[in-house]
């Protein structure tokens, strides 16, 4: 590459890791903005633009870039366009270095200058080709001008390239494609068992005499979100009478989020589960650790002379509530275990795929 008429090109070490980084950005830019797209529209195409121009349009400019000595001139390509300078305009050689990569500069007589794309090379690693390429360069300009190799930081390239992938990467991560519905590698679950034969065995032991209150049990399959409950109650007749809640109550409730229009299934359920467990004034929580994906303990009347407690979890597109009430307040630690216990039996017992 040091003779004359031919181009002076990048090192096989900056080709190998700039393709890789093309690599690396077609596949993140190519999700981003095939799932981007599908679940928001052409509303996300400013900012698709944007993510593939810096993740895959700038490292292949890179690669794009040569540098040609024939006829006593020098022609610089930096994609997309070409520039042929004379050797006679040429005053000085400088090397110019970014935060990764250093490259040539062509200091001109009339004081303007003219960066070349190629040789380039990293400059914290040794690179022979890179060498040759810049003697190569200046024994050519030698004949016209002083060239002599300065090296010269670029504040401009050292900021405006990480910026850019500072920005491209923010933007797919505030819509990451593992979000998506139509990520292939997320699970998710397709179908909700029935509550009431899920929970029945383990309410009939936690409430001994417990029946199922059938007018507040229910499943709902809606095409957006299916939702099923089942009520326990143990109770007894008075005197007079009135069905008195004896031993206490289970409430199960399970929603499955098929997601609607830009948000996904599991961004619904998480939403679910932030509204679930926004607590009221005297009520508090505690974090579960190892349940689903985000999980709640929450003490519903820690004031009341009854044991009532809650259990909120998510995983996926579900979100699961466990609701168990005592009558006597001294049960509240057997309450919480046994709702924690029966969140981590509904969520083993929902089968999640990947799509």
């Amino acid at each position: 590459m040091s003779e004359a008429g031919r181009p002076l090109g990048l090192s096989r070490t900056v080709r190998r890791i700039v393709w890789s980084a093309v690599f690396a950005g077609f596949v993140v830019g190519g999700l981003y903005a095939v799932m981007g797209l599908m679940g928001q529209g052409t509303r996300l195409l400013s900012p698709v633009v944007f993510v593939v121009l810096v993740l895959v349009g700038r490292p292949l400019a890179v690669l794009g870039g040569r540098t040609r000595l024939s006829g006593g001139d020098i022609a610089a390509r930096r994609p997309p366009l070409w520039r042929v300078v004379p050797c006679s305009h040429v005053g000085l050689v400088k090397v110019r270095r970014g935060l990764l990569l250093e490259w040539p500069v062509l200091c001109l007589r009339d004081g303007s200058l003219v960066e070349l794309a190629a040789p380039t090379r990293f400059w914290f690693l040794p690179d022979p080709e890179f060498d040759r390429g810049l003697d190569a360069l200046c024994a050519y300009v030698r004949g016209h001008a002083v060239a002599v190799p300065r090296h010269q930081w670029s504040v401009p390239r050292l900021a405006a390239g990480p910026l850019l992938i500072a920005v491209a990467v923010a933007l797919v991560l505030i819509d990451p494609p593992w979000a998506s519905d139509a990520w292939p590698l997320r699970q998710h679950a397709r179908r909700l068992p029935d509550a009431c034969r899920m929970f029945d065995a383990q309410a009939r032991v936690l409430l001994p005499g417990a029946v199922v209150d059938r007018m507040l049990s229910r499943s709902d399959d809606d095409p957006h979100v299916a939702r099923h409950t089942c009520l326990w109650n143990s109770t007894r007749l008075a005197a007079d009478g009135t069905t008195l809640v004896d031993i206490g109550r289970l409430s199960v409730a399970i929603e499955l989020e098929h997601g609607i229009g830009r948000i996904s299934d599991a961004e619904e359920a998480h939403r679910d589960f932030q509204r679930e467990t926004r607590i009221e004034a005297g009520e508090y929580e505690t974090r579960i650790s190892h349940l689903g994906d985000e999980a709640e303990l929450i003490d519903m009347n820690p004031d009341a002379d009854l044991a009532w407690v809650a259990v909120a979890a998510h995983r996926a597109n579900i979100e699961e509530k466990i609701d168990l009430m005592y009558r006597d307040r001294s049960r509240e630690r057997e309450a919480a275990k046994a709702a924690e216990r029966l969140a981590r039996l509904g969520l083993s017992e929902i089968h999640f795929h990947r799509t």
